[in-house]
């Protein structure tokens, strides 16, 4: 296998990045110091110099097509890109230390939301921009891989017309990525821009309101103050960003089908419809909750509580992780908020966690085997909606279920090995490879308030739960290849 291909796309991807820098010094140079400044543009120069001299040094008509190349090249995105958006935290000191600033990078491109930071008023507006950006880009980088390298090993069943709504064609995978991004990055930008204007229509003041979109579709989950939405005291904005976080926890296929009207995509996949039931119906249980907890009957008060319970659960579900409520919080058990992190949101969409999907396939697959025990001659075909289900899914489907939570178990415990309490080392490496890190803390106040915050964790439990946040945002059964000796012979 020749790793030329994957370096030269590599120096892409770094210059990309470069470039993104330059967007926060530009913030830097209206409302920071010029140490600021420098923080990003001596970051921006040296990752840039690292780009073009990859781009020159590897560049070849070389064909990217081969399935070696794309998992080498996913997991080289998602370890060195980090370390590199890492060096403005660094430089800036927001965080301090170099393995925080590791944890908030890669908590941000990987659409994690955790955050190392613990008082954000006296973080420059640069470093908030700069978070933001960040989870965008990652989201943005997750679609088009989801696109182009990750649809043969998804666990999922697609139709060639479903993919091809995303850039996938018969070329070589420098092609699939190419068509990936045109037919993503519009639709992507225009629905952040679409959150923008709405969260600013509701009364949230600009620079809020253009971190919270950048977090919102990519659901990442980092906020631009300290607190929660509801300190903003906009119930309109609450359900503004319900909504799109929904829409970014579905499906990027079945956005686009709805956009350019292909209404027969749009009916035969039913997993975007499960998730705003669960969202309806676990958000009203919420909200009742809620009103009985508060004894308040005045309609607006009812009215708020419904808004504040659909977007706390929008909130888990799609796995963004924002903070809608101290109050909504408190109400959520324990292992309701460990079962949603597993689920999560759709696939092939920026959600993280096992996907709602697998999970009603694999409920499936259980009532086929019991109704098997009463008719054992009886057939049965696999099929949600309309899409057929063949055994090899259903089996990739359960390896991956495993892998999931044996890669938990094995980070809960080195977690917890640091002297955090289990349950909270548990959520938080549940968190971690579910990409919504700020579970842990929705728990950790409630539950165990004498753990640590991720910024008083050790550096060992930081990088640690950095590879389950890279385990989670990669298709597992893809980047479990990584370790396969065969898998990498000729």
């Amino acid at each position: 296998m020749r790793a030329v291909a994957v370096l030269y796309i590599l120096g892409w991807v770094l210059a990309a990045i470069s470039a993104a820098m330059i967007i926060p010094a530009m913030f830097a140079v209206a409302v920071d110091s010029i140490v600021h400044v420098q923080a990003f543009v001596v970051p921006a120069i040296a990752v840039g110099f690292i780009a073009g001299c990859l781009i020159i040094a590897f560049k070849s008509q070389r064909v990217f097509a081969d399935r070696r190349q794309s998992i080498l090249l996913m997991t080289l995105v998602w370890i060195i890109v980090p370390a590199a958006a890492a060096l403005p935290f660094y430089t800036s000191g927001f965080p301090a230390n170099a393995a925080s600033a590791y944890f908030e990078a890669t908590s941000g491109f990987t659409t994690t939301g955790a955050t190392t930071l613990s008082d954000l008023s006296q973080a420059p507006a640069s470093i908030i921009v700069w978070r933001a950006l960040l989870q965008w880009l990652g989201g943005l980088t997750t679609l088009i891989m989801l696109a182009a390298l990750l649809a043969p090993l998804s666990g999922t069943a697609l139709h060639d017309r479903q993919l091809r709504l995303v850039g996938h064609s018969a070329h070589g995978t420098i092609l699939h990525m190419r068509e990936a991004l045109r037919e993503i990055t519009p639709l992507y930008t225009a629905l952040t821009a679409a959150c923008f204007s709405a969260l600013a229509i509701t009364g949230i003041p600009p620079f809020d309101a253009f971190c919270l979109a950048l977090s919102t579709l990519s659901t990442g989950g980092f906020m631009p103050r300290d607190g929660t939405i509801a300190l903003y005291g906009s119930p309109a904005a609450e359900v503004v960003l319900a909504f799109f976080m929904l829409v970014g926890a579905v499906s990027i296929i079945w956005v686009r089908a709805i956009f350019q009207g292909r209404w027969t995509i749009v009916s035969e996949t039913h997993e975007p419809i499960w998730i705003f039931w669960s969202v309806g119906i676990l958000g009203t249980l919420l909200a009742v909750a809620l009103a009985i907890r508060a004894g308040d009957l005045d309609p607006w008060v009812l009215g708020h509580t419904l808004t504040l319970g659909l977007a706390t659960v929008a909130s888990v579900v799609s796995t963004t992780g924002f903070a809608i409520s101290e109050q909504t919080q408190i109400l959520l058990p324990y292992m309701v908020l460990l079962c949603l992190c597993i689920v999560g949101g759709g696939r092939f969409s920026t959600a993280g966690g096992l996907k709602a999907y697998r999970v009603i396939s694999m409920m499936q697959q259980l009532g086929r085997e019991f109704r098997l025990l009463v008719y054992p001659h009886g057939v049965r075909p696999a099929r949600q909606a309309t899409e057929a289900i063949d055994n090899e899914i259903t089996k990739s489907t359960w390896i991956m279920l495993t892998a999931f939570m044996l890669i938990i178990g094995v980070i809960a415990m080195l977690v917890a090995w640091t002297g955090i309490p289990f349950s909270g080392a548990l959520l938080a490496a549940t968190g971690a490879v579910s990409n919504i890190g700020p579970a842990y803390e929705f728990a950790r106040i409630a539950e165990y308030p004498d753990a640590p915050t991720y910024g008083e964790m050790s550096p060992f439990a930081q990088l640690v739960l950095c590879a389950g946040m890279v385990f989670g945002r990669v298709e597992i059964l893809a980047l479990l290849a990584v370790f396969n000796v065969l898998f990498w012979r000729n």
